[in-house]
This record gives structure tokens, C-alpha cells and sequence, in this order.
């Protein structure tokens, strides 16, 4: 197969596989995604012959992993064209986007699975699961705020209501998306060709937000965010007020979040969601990016199902919250043994080296372990974005 960057020339195809594979063309993410937001350098087209076989949108984000800002790229849109697929076209298509995505210098690399299990084997792993709630609109009574007040966005130049909002619900989080000015006029857009967006304020404070679609029994929260408990009451406060247009309020919340724990009834509409895997680009890339609370050294080998290049033993040193990687020789001694999935939670801060241990992901002497906890503690991971 052969690989290359999309082209102007291009857009035609890009959209016919993505018509066919997802959103139809009179979709209004369809048209918003292809009219604002598709850049044809950021699509890797695959070939057999002079046959598009598959396709993927690499598109750039910014990440805090740890507190450090990291460059990614974000895979959307992957997909097999009907006639190439069961020929291992899917593999070769992730190969050749690592190998993009390591010419780029983004060394970690994020990914929202269809389900989780088609792409574990390549690598991927979930480092980010969410709350999903569902609740009848009456249950919600006695979990809202009546004393907090609302208003509509209505355009990308109200984005400075909702970024202070966002940045103190991330506080202290691992693994979301940074967000500048350019994002979120990008989020409010697309969110506003398809629904609503209501922001909670507490006198001239903005304290919540959602994004939010009418015309069906279930009213769906795409994005439901907040930066005090009054303001997660005073969203669902605003929700309750529309009764008389649906039964049903759905949303999804970081699972950091503890308040179901309040809810008067915990038994029902309260389950997890897995949403967004992280994978190893380049393994001396990612681990020397990245900041460090504690100092250590091991070596460990890890092997790479796809990217030759992460294959083999690497000896990690941090000093001074700095880290040295280094490739070595095959057949030396290595401290412990971990797949690049493994890796990969590492790095985000989803698991714990001992609950790794317990799941068979990771092997390695006591005081190689004891290290790996020390220099990658477990964090709270959150992410919310959906292209």
C-alpha cells in the first residue's frame, strides 16, 4: 500500500468514505466539520494501486498530561473503504499514521474507539472512562440550585464565559485538551449548528455551562461542565425547568466526580462510558516530555505491535524532574516488562503499578515497580473532545 497526505484534489473522496462510514452529507456536524473545521493536511489516505483503500483525520490538539502542555494528534474518521476491509488495511493505516504523527514530533497519541477491544491489540489503551447519567427530569429536583441564574450562547465571541468554567473543572486533571481562544470558538460553532449551549451564573460569575440538544424525549448534554457544586446544581436546576420538553436528562461528567454519591437514588441511571484510548507514539519522546515529582532509573523492554521503532529495552533515568531515555542493547537485563498499551496508561496517569501488576500487564521486580509508582503516580484522567 501507499500512503500520503491528502490534497485539494482530495476533498471529494475524503467526504464520500466519511458520508458512507458516519455522519450523512446533510448532517449538520457533516457540513459544519467539512465547511470549518477539515484541513486536507491533516488526512492520511491510504492506496492500493490508484484505489483510496482507507483514510484518517490526524487532527492537532494540545494536551495536560501531568501539568505539561504536549503536542498530539488526535485520530478521527478512521476508515476502511467497504472493498479493502478484512485484508489487514486498518493495521498498515495506524502504522503509517504513527510513523506521520513521529515526523511531527507528537509523541503521545489519543484516539475515541467505536469499542476499545478492535484496537487494544494495536496498542491502544482507555485512559479516560466517563460518567453517563440518566435521570428522569423529575428525580432531578432535589439535586438543583433555584437561586442561580442563566443565559444563552449565541455565538463564538461569547467563548470567555465558558473558558474560565472549563479551566477550573480541568484543575488538577491529567490528559484533556488545553483549550485557546481558536478551540473554543471552534466548539461553540460546531456545537451551535446542532443545539444549544446555556451558561449558570452566580451574580456576574460564570459558574456552569452545557451544551445541550432539544426535540426528543431524552434531552442529550454533550458537554456538561462546572466550577462549584452550586453550579453543577444550578445546571441541572436549568435542565429541570424543561419538563414540559422531555421525561429524560442524559449527561456526561468526568469520573473524578463523587456527587452521585448523593444522589437520593444510586441505583439507576448511573453507569460508566468508556471514551478515549491513549497509545505510545515514541517511546523516548513521550517519557522525556513529560515533568516528574520523583527521581529513579530502571530499564524495562516493552514491544510495539506496530511501531518497530519503540521495540526493545530502554533504560529510563529521572533527575531533577527531567528525564533521559535511552535505547539499549537486546539481551541485557532488563528490570521489568510491559506491552506499549501498558506504557501508555502509565504516561497519562490512569492505573496504578500495582493494579496493573493484579491485571497481568506489567511484570517486574519489587524495587523496579516501586520506582515505576514513584515517578508515575496515578492521576484523575478527563477528556471531552469528540473530533
Amino acid at each position: 500500500m501507499n500512503f500520503r497526505l491528502a490534497g485539494e484534489q482530495d476533498r471529494g473522496l475524503v467526504e464520500s468514505l466519511w458520508d458512507y462510514c458516519f455522519e450523512h452529507r446533510e448532517d449538520p456536524f457533516f457540513q459544519w466539520y467539512f465547511k470549518n473545521f477539515y484541513k486536507p493536511e491533516q488526512v492520511l489516505m491510504g492506496f492500493q494501486g490508484d484505489q483510496m483503500a482507507c483514510l484518517t483525520h490526524l487532527n492537532p490538539y494540545t494536551l495536560n498530561i501531568r501539568g505539561r502542555h504536549v503536542q498530539t494528534s488526535y485520530i478521527v474518521g478512521l476508515a476502511t473503504h467497504p472493498a479493502a476491509r478484512r485484508g489487514g488495511v486498518g493495521g498498515k493505516l495506524l502504522t503509517a499514521a504513527l510513523e506521520e504523527m513521529k515526523r511531527r514530533g507528537h509523541y503521545v497519541n489519543i484516539l475515541m474507539p467505536s469499542k476499545a477491544g478492535f484496537y487494544q491489540p494495536y496498542g491502544y489503551e482507555l485512559y479516560c472512562h466517563q460518567w453517563k447519567e440518566t435521570l428522569p427530569l423529575d428525580a432531578l429536583r432535589p439535586l438543583t440550585d433555584r437561586t442561580l441564574h442563566y443565559g444563552f450562547i449565541t455565538s463564538p465571541d461569547e467563548w470567555t464565559y465558558l473558558a474560565p468554567v472549563y479551566d477550573a473543572y480541568t484543575r488538577n486533571l491529567s490528559g484533556y485538551a488545553v483549550r485557546d481562544e481558536q478551540s473554543w470558538r471552534s466548539h461553540i460553532s460546531a456545537q451551535l449548528a446542532e443545539g444549544n449551549i446555556a451558561v449558570c451564573l452566580d451574580g456576574d460569575q460564570p459558574v456552569g455551562y452545557l451544551f445541550y440538544q432539544l426535540g426528543e424525549p431524552t434531552i442529550v448534554s454533550g458537554e456538561f461542565v462546572y466550577a462549584t457544586a452550586r453550579g453543577k446544581k444550578g445546571l441541572l436546576n436549568y435542565i429541570y425547568n424543561h419538563r414540559s420538553q422531555g421525561d429524560t436528562f442524559q449527561w456526561n461528567e468526568g469520573i473524578h466526580d463523587q456527587s452521585y454519591r448523593f444522589y437520593p437514588d444510586g441505583k439507576q441511571g448511573h453507569e460508566t462510558m468508556p471514551f478515549m484510548t491513549g497509545r505510545i507514539v515514541d517511546v523516548k519522546g513521550a517519557l522525556e516530555e513529560l515533568p516528574y515529582r520523583a527521581e529513579g532509573s530502571l530499564t524495562f523492554r516493552t514491544d510495539d505491535p506496530l511501531a518497530d521503532w519503540n521495540t526493545g529495552t530502554w533504560r529510563l533515568t529521572v533527575q531533577d524532574g527531567t528525564a533521559s531515555v535511552e535505547k539499549w542493547p537486546d539481551g541485557e537485563m532488563t528490570d521489568a516488562v510491559m506491552p506499549i498499551g501498558t506504557l501508555a496508561l502509565l504516561v497519562f496517569g490512569a492505573m496504578d503499578v500495582d493494579d496493573l501488576v493484579f491485571n497481568e500487564k506489567i511484570q517486574g521486580t519489587d524495587r523496579a515497580l516501586e520506582t515505576l509508582q514513584a515517578l508515575f503516580p496515578k492521576e484523575k484522567c478527563y477528556i471531552n473532545e469528540w473530533y
